[in-house]
């Protein structure tokens, strides 16, 4: 026995000497008034703090111990690492499993991550106590179920595409976050590891593995990264930054099957929740990689745009600069806690190499890109219609080359090869034209909304993000160069956040928006940024004739939406503060000109940069109150949302020279636009421990196994003379 447990335990035993003397010596009058007390009143915070709690603390305390005790003897238990405040080490702790009950998984429609999460959810909870959503998303499965190969939505076609993975991803929701349950279930008889994987009409997937080589943790895939020419970069000099820079370590194995089996029995003595905490701890530094990364990458497009007009960018410059700074300064503190940890060994293996959650996350990354891909071009391309008059279905009226059938619907095989030819037209086409309706498109916008989690912790956003070119009036085709004059070009990007804590009521997190237009004869740029219902900036200024402008503010609020509930450990209910924290922000780095006079016919407009709305939102929770000569701690932290919605643009709008080959004297439209995104969403648990009388009990407050991605929406480019969008 330790020493500190041994102390805590003399310090319990005097304090009941004490108070068994009190009783002794109380007035017999006064103990009547205070009856034997149920076990019910001694869980009883207020009853403990009472007189009359005073009274039988004693007596209280036994039953407690005792109850406890059976209660921890008649429970699963499973090696858990305790919180900080009760030692920080592994122990055998007693808990319950958990189901959610009261959830609320809605929209995200136009994702991969919404596919996944609401029929996960549906496995999670045994397809029982199902809200009317969750119904609704359980019928659609069973109706793909029923009409064979026959596809009817962009969603059923990336699902039959790969049945056998879907259908395994889908049923393993009912492992929650147990990532060994989940890892030993994909090496089971209806898994999917060590087998070939097919599509609904018995097409030949693709393997999971590619044979890319990884590092062997995350740790190794460090390097210093660039900085604008003409900064000043942070130097990287402890010796931990230097371990983690090899090459070697960096392109370590190419995960497989069999290399992840092995890995599995290699670490099988080291307790789960060991692995995982160090794969959640090198998540978070990935994370940082990967915001640097994007930091780096926004800079080098906006700067490219800029200097190509000859705008100065030393201001934009700097403000990469301090921003990179401050990322390389945390990547070398993590880098200092990792070789603490022994995390940066290149020979030996170490607990941060493999974990079970380490090969979920693998997996993820192998199987989401090429799936996302697939779902984001079918609906561009099909505008998710599957109609009888749909294109899809009447692909004859196309007349292309390499499409000689009627209808592309029939199985997941014939819809991706319509995808594949028709998206080769699309692209090739001088017009932006919207492939569904084969109507000419003024823009190009994207947006989703959706909501996902339960009562404890929940989450939501909605975003937009575009561009467009704007014509006042209408009826405007074949006119003359003066009725274009008053055209104008826009960029946008909006992004909202929403949460709840320990109860159903949904609190705004963030409302950031971002836009770039012209007008009249200059450029009009706003800004907006609220957090927690709070305006910290706006911006809405119009700027003459030519401008740049850079500005990207992130902004920090933690320990907001606070609320509290109680949890039930063992038998013990304890009073558990819970809240949200936020890092949030939009990055606007624009530059353009306007050269308008509609006397003489002359336009010229120019808008080039990027819109940036980037979030996210954590939920956490600290013990309030618990019954005396009970030791509580809370352990873990829930991802309700991270995104990051790059909008790149360059717009213009210029009148040909009189010499031009094809089009003299002609008012073109150049239109150059790409539009990401990064979310991840609901991912992380936070689990509340008690210790009494040196036995452990754990309850789960909140658990959801998470899910994120990175794709691209759209990516176009076009120069055409302007008459041809009218």
């Amino acid at each position: 026995m330790n020493q500190r447990k041994h102390t805590k335990q003399l310090r319990r035993q005097l304090r009941w000497a004490g108070l068994s003397a009190t009783v002794l010596a109380a007035p017999a009058s006064f103990a009547q008034d205070c009856p034997k007390p149920s076990l019910q009143q001694c869980v009883n915070v207020d009853y403990r703090a009472s007189s009359c709690g005073s009274v039988h603390d004693a007596y209280c305390q036994g039953i407690v111990e005792a109850e406890w005790k059976a209660g921890w003897e008649a429970s699963p238990k499973r090696q858990a690492l305790l919180p900080e405040e009760m030692g920080g080490e592994v122990a055998t702790v007693a808990y319950k499993g958990y189901v959610p009950k009261s959830t609320r998984f809605q929209g995200m429609d136009q994702s991969l991550m919404g596919q996944v999460l609401k029929g996960q959810i549906l496995y999670r909870k045994n397809l029982e106590n199902l809200t009317k959503d969750e119904q609704a998303y359980l019928a659609r499965i069973q109706g793909w179920e029923k009409d064979g190969t026959q596809v009817t939505s962009c969603q059923e076609f990336v699902d039959e595409k790969y049945l056998d993975f879907s259908r395994f991803e889908r049923e393993a929701g009912r492992f929650g976050d147990d990532d060994r349950a989940f890892f030993k279930a994909a090496y089971g008889k209806d898994g999917i590891a060590n087998r070939v994987l097919y599509s609904r009409d018995q097409e030949k997937l693709a393997p999971i593995w590619d044979g890319a080589r990884t590092a062997k943790n995350a740790y190794f895939r460090f390097t210093p990264g660039p900085y604008p020419k003409g900064t000043e970069g942070y130097v990287f000099k402890s010796e931990a930054a230097k371990l983690a820079n090899n090459v070697e370590a960096r392109n370590w194995v190419a995960p497989s099957d069999a290399w992840h089996k092995e890995q599995a029995e290699k670490f099988s003595n080291v307790p789960d929740d060991l692995l995982n905490h160090h794969q959640v701890e090198q998540e978070s530094f990935t994370a940082l990689l990967q915001q640097r990364e994007a930091v780096y990458a926004e800079w080098a497009v906006a700067s490219k745009l800029l200097r190509a007009r000859d705008h100065k960018t030393e201001e934009l410059d700097k403000q990469t600069a301090e921003r990179l700074f401050g990322l390389d300064k945390a990547i070398e503190q993590s880098l200092v806690k990792a070789q603490k940890d022994g995390c940066l060994d290149a020979q030996d293996s170490t607990v941060c190499d493999w974990s079970p959650r380490r090969y979920k996350t693998m997996l993820e990354a192998a199987m989401a890109p090429r799936r996302e891909a697939d779902l984001q071009a079918c609906v561009f391309l099909t505008g998710n219609d599957f109609g009888p008059e749909s294109f899809v279905r009447n692909a004859d009226k196309l007349k292309l080359k390499g499409l000689d059938k009627k209808d592309y619907t029939l199985s997941s095989s014939l819809l991706a090869q319509y995808i594949a030819v028709y998206g080769a037209h699309i692209r090739d086409l001088l017009v932006p034209l919207n492939p569904s309706t084969g109507a000419v498109r003024h823009g190009g916008e994207s947006s989703d909304s959706g909501y996902s989690g339960g009562d404890t912790f929940g989450g939501g956003y909605d975003y937009v993000a575009g561009w467009e070119y704007v014509q006042p009036g209408s009826g405007l085709r074949n006119k003359t160069l003066g009725a274009w004059c008053d055209s104008d070009v826009r960029l946008y990007g909006e992004f909202n956040a929403y949460a709840n804590v320990f109860s159903s009521t949904r609190h705004e997190v963030a409302h950031l928006s971002g836009e770039a237009g012209t007008e009249g004869n200059g450029i009009r740029l706003k800004l907006d940024a609220r957090v927690m219902g709070t305006s910290l900036y706006s911006h809405d200024q119009h700027y003459p004739l030519r401008v740049t402008f850079y500005d990207g503010r992130p902004v920090f609020k933690s320990d907001a939406a606070k609320a509290s509930a109680t949890f039930v450990v063992v038998f013990v209910p304890v009073t558990v503060q819970g809240g949200l924290s936020a890092e949030a922000g939009v990055k606007l780095n624009i530059g353009g000109a306007v050269n308008r006079n509609c006397a003489e016919d002359l336009l010229g407009v120019d808008l080039y940069g990027t819109i940036t709305p980037f979030a996210s939102v954590k939920g956490f929770a600290s013990v309030g109150i618990g019954v005396p000569g009970l030791q509580v701690g809370v352990r873990g932290e829930l991802l309700i949302t991270r995104v990051n919605v790059p909008l790149y643009g360059d717009i213009g709008l210029y009148l040909s020279s009189p010499v031009h080959p094809t089009n003299p004297n002609t008012l073109f439209l150049r239109a150059s636009s790409k539009l990401d995104i990064e979310l991840r969403f609901l991912d992380g648990s936070i689990k509340l421990f008690g210790e009494l009388a040196f036995l452990k009990g754990e309850t789960t407050i909140v658990s959801w196994n998470g899910f994120g991605n990175s794709w691209n929406i759209y990516n176009e480019t076009r120069s055409l003379p302007l008459v041809r969008v009218y």
